[in-house]
């Protein structure tokens, strides 16, 4: 009943009974939440959060991904058992009953060893780029509009393996289900991937053309309130990194030596020079930035 209420087709007594229910269940409380948060930025525009959690499920028994990276494996020569390489992916929890996580496509390649990038926000550009040095690529996108809706209010998240860009713009991917090529207009392709952030996943068997390219968070703000905690994380992720660093036999030394394993960091925070405690500052902010991205939001119970 909550997607109805959420959609607003309720009368006022099934809304009650939700927000009654809402009340006693932190669970529900967190979905309303986010909820409301997607609909704000809707409002204005666009929705920047991106869809981490939500499945790839548009085929027969949710397998979107698992044929993708099981083609994939093929494709660069591994020799797998098919139901082998399943019962895997569903042990580690990367294949669900409704469908693979967004976050979890490729982990089957990484099991193999092979090199995987994920990348929101992600251009045409950037998939010929992943395609001129070899690298196979899986795009999600929203079915709906592959097979002709206009919109993609409720997407349909599908994995599909992208094989070439035509001169005109249209995107060809593979069919796993009758294993021919199929195409796509531009605009059409745009419109359908736009719904899963722009996210795409290149796999290849070597580093070449490695390019780390970060979830873009430069349009998410922070509240005042988090520079507290900012400053915290930043002071932890330092010492986090010197326990490591002593663990391993590193001790002080005036300037960096690796055969005698000194470090002129090893120091508390409060006496590192003001270019690294901006690192791990800005590591920091950006990652309670990923958070707010990502459609989480950070919650003081102490308050």
């Amino acid at each position: 009943m909550l997607a109805v209420f959420l959609d607003g087709n309720v009368n006022e007594n099934e809304a009650n009974q939700v927000l009654s229910a809402i009340e006693n269940d932190k669970e529900l409380t967190e979905i309303l939440s986010l909820s409301e948060a997607v609909d704000l930025e809707v409002e204005k525009g666009e929705c920047r959060i991106l869809p981490m959690r939500a499945l790839a499920a548009a085929n027969s028994e949710n397998l979107c991904s698992f044929e993708c990276e099981a083609f994939i494996l093929h494709v660069l020569g591994y020799d797998i058992d098919h139901w082998s390489l399943l019962e895997t992916a569903k042990a580690n929890n990367w294949v669900r009953e409704g469908g693979t996580p967004l976050h979890h496509v490729g982990r089957l390649l990484e099991l193999k060893g092979v090199y995987v990038e994920r990348k929101y926000d992600a251009t045409l550009h950037d998939i010929e780029d992943a395609l001129f040095y070899f690298k196979e690529v899986i795009a999600v996108v929203d079915r709906n509009i592959l097979e002709g809706s206009k919109e993609c209010k409720h997407p349909r998240f599908h994995a599909v393996d992208i094989r070439k860009i035509e001169e005109s713009g249209a995107v060809k991917y593979l069919n796993l289900g009758t294993m021919l090529e199929e195409a796509v207009e531009n605009d059409d392709f745009l419109k359908a991937w736009k719904c899963s952030g722009n996210y795409m996943v290149t796999a290849t068997k070597s580093l070449n053309g490695y390019n780390p390219q970060p979830i873009n968070v430069e349009d998410i703000s922070l509240d005042s309130n988090l520079e507290d905690l900012t400053e915290a994380i930043a002071e932890n992720a330092h010492d986090i990194w010197a326990r490591a660093r002593m663990d391993e036999g590193w001790t002080y030394g005036p300037v960096r030596d690796d055969e005698r394993k000194e470090h002129p960091d090893l120091v508390p925070y409060a006496q590192l020079p003001d270019s690294e405690k901006e690192y791990d500052r800005l590591m920091a902010m950006n990652t309670l930035r990923l958070v707010r991205r990502l459609g989480y939001d950070i919650v003081n119970h102490k308050d």
